[in-house]
């Protein structure tokens, strides 16, 4: 099964069970706990640990029913490596049903609320009947100005960029 298929299985259940903003909240969780401890992956993909074990460790997790059975489907078939993947595609999958447009800003500087504010204001009416969702990271590659991703498409509008279209100008 494609890990595009996973999360369009789970995220089909979520929506069936009315559980999107649960799931979502307890994916999130999953996600940040396996990459503080990276082992855990290694431990439930490893033939040598049978899968008992592993569904015994699944189980002891604090999670949402349909997330427990997902990660024991993942288990048994030695594919918990996949999570981070299946964690993107979901994460998209649920935005786009929940219309939240979830833009990553690149900024050479911290941001401050005011600017966010602004930025949010001028972004807002390019996503009609959406929520617009920034995450904003600091780059200290940028020189200046702003770098803006959504689903894969950039707007990039840092001084860098502009000296090398002046420069292709000239």
């Amino acid at each position: 099964m494609s890990i595009s298929n996973y999360a369009k299985a789970l995220f089909s259940i979520a929506k069936e069970e009315n559980k999107i903003d649960v799931l979502t909240y307890h994916f999130d969780d999953l996600k940040d706990t396996v990459d503080k401890n990276p082992t855990w992956v290694t431990l439930m993909d490893s033939p040598m640990v049978s899968f008992e074990e592993k569904s015994k460790m699944i189980d002891s997790l604090e999670y949402d029913s349909s997330l427990i059975a997902f990660l024991k489907m993942l288990a048994q078939k030695n594919n918990i490596h996949l999570y981070q993947e299946i964690y993107n595609e979901w994460t998209l999958l649920s935005r786009v049903y929940q219309k939240i447009a979830h833009l990553h800003i690149y900024s050479a500087k911290p941001v401050s609320k005011e600017v966010e504010e602004r930025l949010i204001k001028a972004i807002t009416p390019r996503f009609p009947n959406q929520t617009v969702s920034l995450h904003i990271t600091i780059d200290p590659t940028l020189l200046g100005g702003l770098k803006i991703d959504y689903q894969g498409q950039s707007l990039d509008h840092s001084v860098a960029r502009e000296i090398e279209e002046l420069y292709t100008t000239i």
